[in-house]
């Protein structure tokens, strides 16, 4: 359950799974098919954009790839920085279903699993 919720708000509605549409890109987006494309279909079908972002020893991660951008003749376009904009400009157009953008920062997993 939600636990004790106040008196001074609504609880929230009951979730159900069965109505959470989660795309996930390394297992949504097909092979030889347009990346972006696909990404496009993803966010604009989507309330809620949650993308993951790493940060990993030795500037690796999808952190540690955008802030090399441009240094040393690292000029690749960053495809977590093309989501981004995305995302926001979709969730800024009246009546989109993108409603929120939610960032997590995730790190390398600790030793022993926790």
């Amino acid at each position: 359950g939600w636990g004790i919720w106040p008196k001074s708000a609504k609880k929230p509605v009951p979730f159900r799974p069965e109505e959470a549409k989660v795309f996930l890109g390394k297992d949504c987006l097909l092979d030889g098919q347009s990346w972006l494309a696909g990404v496009v279909q993803g966010l604009v079908a989507s309330m809620t954009f949650v993308p993951l972002l790493s940060w990993e020893e030795g500037d690796q991660g999808s952190l540690g790839e955008l802030s090399r951008i441009g240094i040393d003749g690292f000029d690749q376009v960053d495809n977590v920085l093309l989501e981004l904009i995305l995302a926001n400009a979709l969730r800024d157009e009246p009546g989109a279903a993108c409603l929120a953008v939610l960032p997590v920062i995730v790190g390398p997993a600790a030793e022993g699993g926790g």
